[in-house]
């Protein structure tokens, strides 16, 4: 699914508020991860997964006018209900196993704040690039490493909460819809 078309859906099932970039970038990363078929690649970065795609996307939909960017909230532009309806009509919308993944995703992250998405996207980057490289997510190698990309910016009580959320909630969901394919 295009990326913009994606986003669009995502501000929609989120009742048309996203608090920032940071935020943007962590519910898009989660639905990819969880399967949602969209064009984005993510690399661990200064606030944990971040995709250059993601990021340009955004610019389109505010240089559209579809979304409008002011003091840390992405929110409808003028043009979003001409472009929602197009996709609607187009029928471009969210499969039924895409738009669960997102309603979940939301429903997981909907009460985290920017901080907690940041760490809890990059742990479970971390760990599930800890199970590619070496086929298990061994939980202090995962903290290790997640201790590593955070610095001094989370202290070891944020990130093994972290890990206890991602091993409890996340990876859940990881199975669910790893079974579901």
């Amino acid at each position: 699914m295009d990326l913009n078309t994606f986003i669009i859906q995502l501000l929609h099932e989120r009742g048309d508020t996203i608090h920032g970039r940071v935020q943007l970038q962590k519910l898009v990363y989660f639905c990819k991860a969880l399967g949602v078929n969209i064009n984005a690649s993510y690399k661990l970065y200064i606030y944990g997964p971040y995709s250059q795609q993601v990021a340009d996307a955004l610019q389109d939909c505010v240089a559209d006018d579809i979304l409008t960017e002011a003091n840390g909230i992405i929110e409808k532009g003028k043009e979003y209900d001409e472009f929602f309806d197009f996709i609607v009509h187009t029928g471009t919308v969210l499969d039924t196993r895409s738009k669960s993944i997102v309603h979940d995703i939301l429903q997981l992250c909907g009460t985290m704040t920017t901080k907690e998405l940041e760490i809890t996207a990059t742990t479970f980057f971390i760990n599930r690039q800890q199970k590619a490289l070496f086929g298990d997510d061994n939980k202090e190698a995962v903290i290790r490493k997640v201790s590593n990309a955070k610095g001094n910016r989370f202290n070891q009580e944020e990130i093994e909460r972290s890990y206890y959320r991602v091993s409890t909630e996340f990876l859940a969901l990881e199975k669910k819809y790893a079974l579901a394919m």
